[in-house]
């Protein structure tokens, strides 16, 4: 007969058995245990890289200068805006995100294929209105839709806007120009992508008199990918320094040649006592220390840039520039 295991006996089986496979898990779990964890949301994929976001944003940095400067000029007062965030997200998550109602601005980006949006909250859209029709720039207490009138007066905003993103727009796409296709107000009527695509959200917040607001600029993944190259590139931003600097400096000198500047010759001087002047009458003659057929100091504004020969033209008296002086003279 064959021996039968006591329970102790079975036991005590049982657990080499088991610290054994314990054991072998650990090592096995060891060897193949990744040394590092990324998570991954493969519902919302990075299609825009850190680097890009962040010449988004220097991009869109220098927009809300210029267009605070411009906003200022058209609303007659002070105003404050700054760039909030530049983010990823899905198109779903920016309309969630947004007042309903509120002016909801398609736009296309010519020639990019595509349409982006153009976002301005109640909270601001009301007092510009009010701003505009004379009044203090109070904001709006009870939201309601805009009307035809009030979308017709913020056309003239959303123009500045288009204008000051267009500017800024060309250093990247030299030849891009901003349009807005179509106004709503309700944020869900049109949908320019799928509401799983994947947007990059630049949100401002401006600031005038007691009013505050939130500028949303949504701008879809794929109407940005064929330039994902160009905006990742740190060439255009420093090529546009130069371009721009180039482009001051001719409009400057475009504005200095229709400038008005004092001219004047001086035909020559001399010294007298206050006794002599006080006894000048008329018909007296002074000399002064120039000959008739030395040359002249001509003086634009203060400083001496010519020598010239006096003459007559015509009825009038004048100077013919023989000299040009590098450095002031007596």
């Amino acid at each position: 007969m064959a021996d039968i295991l006591s329970q102790d006996e079975i036991d005590a089986l049982l657990s080499t058995v088991g610290d054994d496979g314990d054991k072998t898990e650990s090592v096995e779990s060891a060897d193949f245990l990744p040394k590092k964890i990324s998570v991954y949301d493969f519902r919302r994929p990075d299609r825009v890289s850190k680097e890009q976001l962040r010449s988004i944003r220097n991009l869109h940095d220098k927009f809300a200068r210029n267009f605070s400067s411009n906003l200022s000029s058209f609303l007659r007062t002070i105003t404050d805006i700054s760039l909030v965030s530049v983010d990823q997200m899905t198109y779903g998550e920016f309309l969630m995100s947004l007042p309903d109602p509120t002016s909801f601005n398609i736009i296309s980006m010519i020639p990019l294929q595509g349409n982006a949006v153009l976002e301005i909250n109640p909270s601001l859209i009301f007092p510009i209105v009010d701003k505009l029709l004379g009044g203090a720039g109070l904001p709006l207490f009870q939201v309601r839709e805009l009307t035809q009138l009030e979308m017709t007066i913020i056309d003239g905003i959303i123009s500045l806007i288009l204008k000051d993103l267009e500017e800024v727009w060309k250093q990247v796409v030299p030849n891009v120009r901003f349009k807005k296709e179509l106004s709503e107000n309700s944020p869900h009527v049109i949908q320019i992508v799928a509401q799983n695509e994947v947007v990059v959200l630049i949100v401002f917040e401006v600031k005038f008199g007691e009013a505050t607001g939130m500028m949303n600029l949504c701008l879809p993944a794929l109407v940005l990918e064929p330039i994902l190259g160009k905006i990742s590139s740190q060439d255009w931003l420093i090529g546009a320094k130069k371009g721009r600097s180039g482009e001051y400096e001719i409009r400057i000198l475009e504005l200095l040649e229709n400038i008005s500047v004092k001219c004047s010759v001086e035909l020559g001087h001399t010294h007298l006592t206050t006794k002599d002047i006080l006894d000048l009458q008329i018909g007296d003659t002074v000399i002064l220390n120039k000959k008739s057929v030395q040359l002249l100091n001509l003086f634009v504004g203060n400083r001496n840039k010519f020598h010239g020969n006096i003459g007559i033209m015509g009825i009038k008296k004048a100077i013919k520039i023989m000299e040009y002086v590098t450095e002031d003279r007596s």
